[in-house]
C-alpha cells in the first residue's frame, strides 16, 4: 500500500515538473517573439545608418558624352525660300517640281531652225516675225550675257532669265551667247545650244540672229508671246 503512494506521488510530482516546462517554453517564445519585433523596428534605422555611412566617401560622376538637344530649325520664311529655289534653278511643286530647265535638251530641233539654222518661228506666228525682230521691230527690254558659263549653267540661265522677263511682261529680250574667239578651237560651244534650248520653250515666238550693231552672230533677239 505504502509502495502504491509512493509511485503515486512520483507521477504527480513529473506532472508537475512538465506542466512547468510547458510555461518556460511559452514564455521563451513570447520573450523570442519580443525581441524579433524589436529587431524588426530597428532594422530601417540601422539600414538607414549604414547607408549614410558607405555614401561618406561617395563622389559625383561627372558627365560624359552627353546628348545635346537642340530645337529643330524653324522653316525658312516665303522670301528666302523663294531666293533659294531661283538660285538652285527650282520650281514650286506640283507637276512642275524640279529645274526651271527640266526636260530641256541640248539639241535635235535643227529641223525647226529656219535661214540656216540662225532664226526660228514658231508654228502658229507670222512667217516673217524673225525678219521683223532682226529689222528692229521690237526693241528688247533685257538682256542675258552667257560668257563664262558652262553648259549646264547657261541653260538654267537662259531658261530662268526667260521665265522672269515674262513675270515682268517683257517680251522681246537679247541673249548674248559669244562667237567663240574664247573658246578651244575658236568654235562657239553655247551658239547650237542656245537655239535649242529657245526652240523648245513654249513661250518663244520666234529668235534671230541679231544684226551687226547689236552683236551679230554671237547674239540672239528672242520675241515671247504677250
Amino acid at each position: 500500500m505504502r509502495g502504491a503512494k509512493s509511485g503515486l506521488a512520483d507521477l504527480k510530482q513529473l506532472h508537475r515538473q512538465a506542466l512547468e516546462a510547458r510555461k518556460q517554453a511559452e514564455r521563451d517564445e513570447r520573450m523570442a517573439a519580443q525581441d524579433r519585433a524589436r529587431l524588426d523596428q530597428a532594422a530601417p534605422e540601422q539600414d538607414v545608418d549604414a547607408f549614410r555611412k558607405a555614401m561618406q566617401s561617395a563622389r559625383p560622376i561627372k558627365p560624359r558624352n552627353q546628348i545635346e538637344r537642340r530645337p529643330a530649325a524653324l522653316p525658312a520664311s516665303p522670301a528666302v525660300a523663294a531666293r533659294r529655289m531661283h538660285a538652285t534653278g527650282e520650281r514650286p511643286g506640283g507637276a512642275n517640281a524640279g529645274r526651271a530647265d527640266a526636260g530641256i535638251s541640248d539639241g535635235g530641233v535643227a529641223h525647226l531652225l529656219s535661214e540656216n539654222g540662225t532664226a526660228y518661228v514658231r508654228a502658229d506666228a507670222a512667217p516673217d516675225t524673225a525678219r521683223k525682230l532682226k529689222q528692229g521691230h521690237w526693241r528688247a527690254g533685257a538682256e542675258l550675257d552667257l560668257h563664262g558659263l558652262r553648259v549646264e549653267q547657261a541653260r538654267h540661265a537662259v531658261i530662268s532669265f526667260l521665265d522672269e522677263c515674262l513675270g515682268q511682261g517683257v517680251r522681246c529680250v537679247r541673249i548674248v551667247h559669244g562667237k567663240g574667239y574664247g573658246s578651244q578651237g575658236m568654235a562657239p560651244v553655247l551658239k547650237d545650244k542656245v537655239r535649242a534650248w529657245l526652240a523648245q520653250k513654249a513661250e518663244v515666238l520666234a529668235f534671230s540672229e541679231a544684226p551687226p550693231r547689236e552683236g551679230g552672230s554671237g547674239a540672239l533677239l528672242v520675241l515671247m508671246q504677250g
